[in-house]
């Protein structure tokens, strides 16, 4: 279960209230193991993939070009969260996860920025140099600190 393994890594140190329901969901659909293991997928890319989808569809139900910022702040597992709920059904959601898996970025519209190309072919170059550096983080607080949090509704 390698792709299961690697959504849970991807979630750990994350605060957003629905994208760890979604990792929840994800974890628990072992059909999709295989297409979790894609390297073009993150919980990132997720996260703005939903959030343009849910906010196409909350603009075509409000016939508007922008929507109002909805998010509430709430607690989860005892942590202060945000949450933006209006207009987003979970099976709506989790149908959205699910397509983003199944798909590749292309077939969902989903550009890479030319920064971001270079980024991920310099990075793979590394790798296939078994590159070292960059990589280990001494103090586990400070990798804790340094982990980039994903949320759904924030751009």
């Amino acid at each position: 279960m390698e792709g299961i393994k690697r959504i849970n890594d991807m979630a750990k140190g994350q605060k957003d209230f629905v994208l760890l329901e979604i990792v929840k969901y994800l974890i628990n659909r072992t059909d999709m193991n295989e297409k979790y293991l894609n390297e073009e997928k993150t919980l990132k890319g997720m996260a703005a993939y939903i959030r343009d989808e849910i906010l196409k569809d909350i603009c075509k139900k409000m016939n508007s070009k922008n929507p109002i910022n909805l998010a509430q702040d709430i607690k989860y597992d005892g942590k202060d969260a945000k949450c933006l709920t209006m207009g987003m059904s979970e099976e709506r959601t989790y149908e959205l996860a699910i397509n983003y898996f199944n798909k590749s970025n292309e077939e969902l519209g989903i550009k890479l920025e030319e920064t971001k190309k270079k980024e991920i072919k310099n990075n793979k170059e590394d790798d296939e140099f078994g590159s070292i550096f960059g990589t280990i983080t001494e103090n586990t607080k400070e990798k804790k600190d340094e982990i980039e949090q994903i949320s759904l509704f924030a751009a």
